[in-house]
């Protein structure tokens, strides 16, 4: 099971919502450390080792909302 994560760049951070996990928030300093970030917030929610996580869809959101799958 893979779980989507949106992120939105906030200043010079990307912050992370995982929308499937209610409290699921992390944050990345570059778009390309996400899905790590997310692994491990969502590793922690469920009490899982990370690499039982499964894949990481993220889709970026514009400011004013939009989402674009990247």
């Amino acid at each position: 099971m893979g779980h989507r994560v949106e992120v939105v760049q906030s200043g010079e951070w990307w912050a992370i919502e995982v929308p499937s996990l209610r409290g699921v928030f992390s944050q990345a300093r570059h778009l390309d450390e996400v899905p790590a970030a997310a692994r491990e917030a969502i590793a922690l929610m469920l009490d899982v080792d990370p690499a039982d996580v499964g894949p990481i869809d993220v889709h970026v959101q514009d400011q004013g909302g939009a989402g674009a799958l990247t």
